[in-house]
């Protein structure tokens, strides 16, 4: 009996607690999920269906239309629009909840919200013509909330001030900006000039290289990047346009362009003119979409600088250096030496010094910068200025040949792409020009730092004598 009790107390236990579940906990989610789509200001239209948005900011109309190249600017302007932009504010715009309802009926003094004079208003429509209209007022409630209305709806809904935001946008924001339009995989050939002369590259078999000299080593990637960042030149101000570019460019006393860009694509040629102008700021012409428009000075400082000798590849002198090959190292400067083998995963001093020991962590720090490090420049023959030949640091492996050294002179001041630094000539085994190591670079070797005197449990010295009874103790 006691046991048909339990079963049936246990029955009533399970069934209150489902009924608990989905009628209260799923129910109040039911509820809150029917609340939340009730919410939402644009229902029912789906963000890669809409193929038409116009924003009335009071001051003009602006139009886009969804193309299969992207979006574009109909009015009041003809020109590209900035796609990414345009399908953010989509989603944006079709995410927005209501967050209250200010008031409802059809006795409702529209003057309170500001809606009895011309307000901003956003519209989109679908390839499906599902068109909705939303008009935001200037006014806003004391949390700086906006007031939202849907024609033909006799409601006013408190929304967030995106709202205003989004309804206030000027051409300008959403217009594409970039000056370079086409895409990077298409560039077959890029060509600069500037003040340091004429530096043209080329795309051969997904290899970038110099025509004049096929073989020789440039930065692939540095390449890729230096593309990149002329993509993403944007404009911060469109200067003039069509017929005005040349009335703009008489009136900034524009003379000749400082830098010039030439890029050959699989489907044409693109071309930009940047000049420097004499307010300070720097102006970019683009002759096949009639523009010239102020960019970043960053930009001009970047490009003005590009040389071949700079997209050559700077870290090949490093390149082949592998750690795991190596069993012993040695290193002599003009102010010491030493001499290490590897036992197991152990260094230790060859020969073996009783008043100095290895400081392993430091030998790792040593390899890992040197596999990393790069030259900051090439020189020849002729500009070397000092010996380095009697400074080196050598690497052996377990046939005791030499797998990697790099040799190195004492440091000098002397000026690198017009600026002043501080350098070393050097050279490895793995590579045959000479080329200039940076001394903040050198440096993060910690050559001095891998040795150091012994010391006792209190940090002090120990005496050459008390090494030498440890020793015989041991």
């Amino acid at each position: 009996m006691k046991n048909k009790g339990t079963l049936g107390l246990l029955a009533v236990v399970v069934l209150l607690s489902a009924y608990t579940y989905f009628v209260e906990y799923k129910g109040k989610e039911n509820e809150k999920t029917t609340k939340e789509q009730q919410s939402v200001v644009l229902k029912d239209i789906k963000a890669d269906q809409v193929n038409l948005v116009e924003i009335n900011n009071l001051q003009q109309k602006i139009v886009l239309t969804r193309t299969p190249g992207g979006w574009e600017i109909v009015e009041p302007i003809k020109d590209s629009a900035d796609s990414s932009e345009i399908e953010s504010l989509i989603v944006q715009l079709l995410d927005e909840k209501s967050l209250s309802i200010a008031t409802e009926g059809n006795e409702i003094k529209w003057a309170n919200f500001g809606f009895d004079k011309p307000v901003k208003s956003i519209m989109i429509k679908t390839t499906s013509n599902q068109q909705k209209t939303v008009e935001v007022s200037e006014q806003k409630n004391f949390e700086n909330n906006s007031f939202l209305r849907i024609p033909g709806e006799n409601r006013v809904l408190v929304v967030s001030p995106s709202w205003s935001t989004n309804a206030d946008k000027k051409v300008f924001d959403v217009r594409n900006k970039q000056i370079f339009r086409h895409q990077v995989s298409n560039v077959q050939q890029v060509q600069i000039k500037n003040k340091n002369g004429v530096t043209i590259i080329e795309n051969k078999d997904a290899k970038w290289i110099t025509s004049k000299q096929p073989d020789l080593p440039l930065d692939q990637n540095g390449i890729r990047e230096m593309i990149a960042k002329i993509n993403e030149i944007r404009s911060i101000e469109f200067v003039g346009e069509k017929d005005g570019v040349e009335a703009q460019k008489k009136n900034l006393k524009l003379g000749a362009s400082a830098i010039s860009l030439q890029v050959k694509l699989t489907e044409g040629t693109w071309n930009a003119q940047i000049y420097k102008g004499k307010d300070s700021f720097v102006y970019a012409e683009v002759p096949s979409i009639q523009l010239l428009v102020k960019i970043g000075v960053e930009n001009f400082d970047r490009l003005s600088e590009v040389t071949l000798e700079g997209l050559r590849d700077f870290k090949l002198p490093f390149a082949a250096f592998d750690k795991a090959k190596v069993e012993k190292l040695s290193y002599e400067t003009s102010l010491k030496r030493a001499s290490l083998i590897k036992k197991g995963t152990v260094w230790e001093l060859d020969p073996a010094d009783p008043v100095n020991e290895v400081q392993q962590d430091k030998v790792t720090a040593l390899m890992e910068v040197l596999r990393n490090l790069a030259a900051t420049s090439y020189v020849t023959a002729k500009d070397v200025k000092k010996d380095f030949s009697k400074q080196r640091l050598t690497f052996k492996d377990a046939a005791n040949a030499i797998h990697f050294q790099l040799q190195f002179s004492d440091s000098e001041k002397r000026k690198v792409h017009n600026e002043e630094k501080t350098i070393r000539y050097a050279k490895t085994n793995l590579y045959t020009d000479v080329f200039l190591l940076d001394e903040t670079e050198f440096e993060k070797l910690g050559l001095n730092d891998v040795i150091k005197i012994k010391v006792n449990g209190e940090g002090k010295s120990l005496p050459v004598d008390n090494k030498k009874e440890e020793k015989h103790a041991k």
